[in-house]
C-alpha cells in the first residue's frame, strides 16, 4: 500500500511538472511570434498561460496591432483559450478627459451658489431708527412738516424688493464620450478576365507519381494589380490543379503535366479561379526506342549468321533483341517533374470579384 501511494504522488508531480513545462513552452512559443512580427514587436505586450489559456496584457497602438497579437496566439501550437486584455491609449485618455470635466462642473457649481448668495446679501433692507419728536409740534406748519417727514421716513424705511428668482447658472457641457475606433475600410475590385498572375510552387509535381485531380500549394511571386494598384499582395496563398498526367510508357509515349490555377485565399476567404493551362511535356522515346531495338536485332542476326548459320542466326536475334531492350532501359527515365520553388505564370481567364481591406495588407502598412 505505501508503494501505490508513493507511486501516485510521483505520477502527479511528474504530470505537474509536465503541465507547468507545456504552459511556458506556449508561453515562448506567444512572445516568439509576437517579436518576430514587425506590427506587435514594438507592442508592449505580456503574456501569461496557465491551463492552455493565454492572457494578453499591455497597451498597443491601435486595433490592428490588438488584433494580429490575438491572432498569434490564438494560432501558437497547445493553446486551448486566448483572454484579451490588451488596452489602446485614448481608452486612458478618455477617462482621464471625463475625470476632469466631473472636477470642473463640481467647482462651477461652488462659483454659482456662492454669486447668488452675494447678491441676495445685496439686496437686503439696512435697519431704519424713527426719529424722535417727529410729531410733538402744536403748529399747522409745523404738524404738516412732521407729517411729511414721517411719510418720507416711511417711505425710506420700507424694505427694497428682493428679487428671489435665482440666477441661471451657465450650462455645463458635458464630456464626449470617446468615439469608437473606426473599422477598416472594405473595398470590393473585380480582377478582370487577362490579368497575370505570377505564382511559386511550394509542392513538387511529378508525372511518374501524381494524377489528375491533385491540388498543389504554391504563393504568389508578384502582387496581382488591378489599375495600377496593388490588390493582392506577394505570398499570399494560391492552389493549382493537375488536369492531365500521363507517364511514358515502356516503348513508347512522353510524359505530360498539365496545370492550372484553381484556388486563391486570401484575408480569410477563399476565391475560385479559371485560367489558362500550363503545360510541361517530357521528350518522346517512340522513335528512338524503335530504332535501337530494330539495330540490335539486326546486328544479332548478322553475327549469329557469321558464327553458326541459322540456329546462330536465331541466338544471335535474341542476343541483339536483348541488347536493344538494354538500350531502351537505358533510355528510361524522361519523366517530368516540376520542383519546389518553381516560378509559373498564368492568365486569368474569368474575372474575379474580391472583398479586402487595404489596411490589412502588408505592403499598405
Amino acid at each position: 500500500m505505501r508503494k501505490l501511494v508513493t507511486l501516485a504522488v510521483g505520477l502527479g508531480l511528474i504530470l505537474g511538472c509536465s503541465k507547468a513545462r507545456n504552459d511556458e513552452t506556449i508561453m515562448n512559443d506567444i512572445k516568439a511570434g509576437l517579436f518576430s512580427d514587425a506590427r506587435t514587436k514594438s507592442a508592449n505586450i505580456d503574456v501569461v498561460v496557465k491551463n492552455g489559456t493565454a492572457t494578453l496584457v499591455g497597451e498597443v497602438a491601435d486595433e490592428n496591432v490588438r488584433y494580429e497579437a490575438f491572432k498569434i496566439a490564438k494560432e501558437a501550437a497547445g493553446v486551448v483559450n486566448v483572454q484579451d486584455q490588451m488596452s489602446l491609449p485614448q481608452v486612458r485618455a478618455a477617462r482621464g478627459a471625463k475625470t476632469a470635466a466631473v472636477a470642473g462642473s463640481a467647482a462651477n457649481a461652488g462659483s454659482v451658489s456662492k454669486s447668488a448668495r452675494e447678491a441676495r446679501r445685496e439686496h437686503e433692507p439696512l435697519p431704519v431708527r424713527s426719529l424722535a419728536g417727529s410729531t410733538t409740534q402744536s403748529t399747522y406748519g409745523s404738524t404738516t412738516q412732521a407729517q411729511d417727514s414721517s411719510q418720507q421716513q416711511s417711505a425710506e424705511s420700507q424694505p427694497a424688493p428682493v428679487n428671489n428668482t435665482p440666477t441661471a447658472a451657465p450650462a455645463v457641457t458635458p464630456a464626449q464620450a470617446p468615439a469608437a475606433p473606426a473599422l477598416p475600410p472594405v473595398r470590393q475590385v473585380t480582377i478582370p478576365a487577362g490579368t497575370a498572375v505570377h505564382i511559386q510552387t511550394i509542392d513538387s509535381v511529378d508525372s511518374a507519381t501524381n494524377h489528375a485531380g491533385d491540388l498543389f500549394r504554391a504563393s504568389l511571386a508578384f502582387p496581382i494589380v488591378v489599375n495600377g494598384e496593388p490588390v493582392v499582395p506577394t505570398g499570399t496563398d494560391v492552389f493549382v490543379k493537375l488536369i492531365h498526367s500521363s507517364s511514358a510508357g515502356r516503348m513508347a509515349g512522353r510524359s505530360e503535366l498539365t496545370l492550372q490555377l484553381a484556388r486563391l485565399d486570401f484575408q480569410g476567404k477563399s476565391y475560385a479561379l479559371s485560367s489558362d493551362d500550363y503545360q510541361d511535356v517530357g521528350k518522346s522515346r517512340g522513335k528512338r526506342t524503335a530504332e535501337t531495338v530494330g539495330i540490335g536485332a539486326a546486328v544479332g542476326a548478322a553475327l549469329g549468321g557469321i558464327f553458326g548459320g541459322g540456329k546462330g542466326a536465331a541466338i544471335g536475334a535474341g542476343v541483339g533483341g536483348g541488347g536493344g531492350a538494354a538500350a531502351e532501359a537505358a533510355t528510361k527515365g524522361q519523366q517530368v517533374r516540376i520542383p519546389s520553388e518553381t516560378k509559373l505564370d498564368f492568365n486569368l481567364q474569368q474575372p474575379v470579384d474580391v472583398t479586402y481591406s487595404p489596411d490589412k495588407n502588408p505592403s499598405s502598412r
